[in-house]
């Protein structure tokens, strides 16, 4: 089987990644106290988690999506969250990233509940791990990603790629197909409708902070705010202040008059 693996980008980090890693270390645990010991076991912690349509409570939007199937699941979305989701949280900020996580989630959840009258549950993170490659395909789009050609396990080539057309190479038909069945599935499997929306959702959310001067502050300036990162238009009169002050500590002190 050959197939296409991103593997790095170019966009250098400024802080560290702390929602980014924690929210791993969630999903890490709670897949590792998952109740296994049987088959009915698990079902029943997935009904009662897990986001079902025609049967759901408000409570499993949020713990769906922090739920997965078995190791492959996890491992694939874990690695989506560490190869973008530090960038995102390095642009927007703990506040903004943890935003746009949460409402892609929601937004898949949402469409998949509202498409779907069958009784078959969602779980994982796959719609807010597609709004965070969403948001990055918008606010890094020109950066450049390593994509590793795969001969199964083997990396046979590496290419360079724009964070654009990887990332719409990646989430494109997922997004087709929602559109094309307006958000139902005929079937289980992946849940591509999950990956459509939060998709969607991370390019409008990338639009909004891109119109809104982000990236023109995140390359400008060496730090953003807190939580939001270089959201706040505050930075740029902040940079203006801190500039006039170093501007008036270089300027030379006149000599003092002597007086007769």
């Amino acid at each position: 089987m050959i197939w296409l693996l991103p593997w790095k980008s170019d966009a250098e980090l400024r802080h560290l990644p702390l929602l980014t890693w924690t929210l791993m270390a969630v999903n890490i645990a709670v897949f590792l106290f998952a109740p296994r010991e049987s088959p009915e076991g698990f079902a029943a912690w997935v009904r009662a988690y897990g986001l079902v349509p025609g049967d759901w409570h408000s409570w499993q939007y949020l713990t769906s999506i922090f739920m997965h199937g078995d190791w492959p699941h996890l491992l694939g979305n874990m690695f989506f969250l560490w190869l973008f989701g530090d960038k995102i949280e390095d642009a927007l900020g703990p506040a903004g990233f943890a935003l746009v996580y949460l409402l892609g989630g929601f937004a898949g959840n949402l469409l998949y509940v509202s498409a779907n009258a069958h009784l078959i549950p969602s779980i994982g993170a796959s719609g807010c791990l597609a709004a965070i490659a969403g948001a990055y395909a918008v606010l890094f789009f020109a950066r450049q990603i390593d994509l590793k050609l795969m001969l199964l396990v083997i990396p046979v080539y590496t290419f360079k790629l724009r964070a654009f057309w990887v990332l719409g190479l990646y989430f494109g038909v997922d997004t087709l197909l929602t559109f094309k069945g307006r958000g139902a599935l005929d079937t289980g499997g992946v849940n591509y409708v999950a990956h459509g929306a939060g998709f969607l959702s991370g390019v409008a959310m990338g639009l909004v902070a891109s119109m809104y001067g982000v990236m023109g502050r995140y390359d400008a300036l060496d730090n953003g705010s807190g939580w939001w990162g270089y959201l706040p238009t505050s930075l740029e009169e902040e940079a203006r202040r801190q500039r006039l002050r170093e501007l008036q500590r270089r300027r030379p002190v006149p000599p003092p008059r002597e007086t007769a």
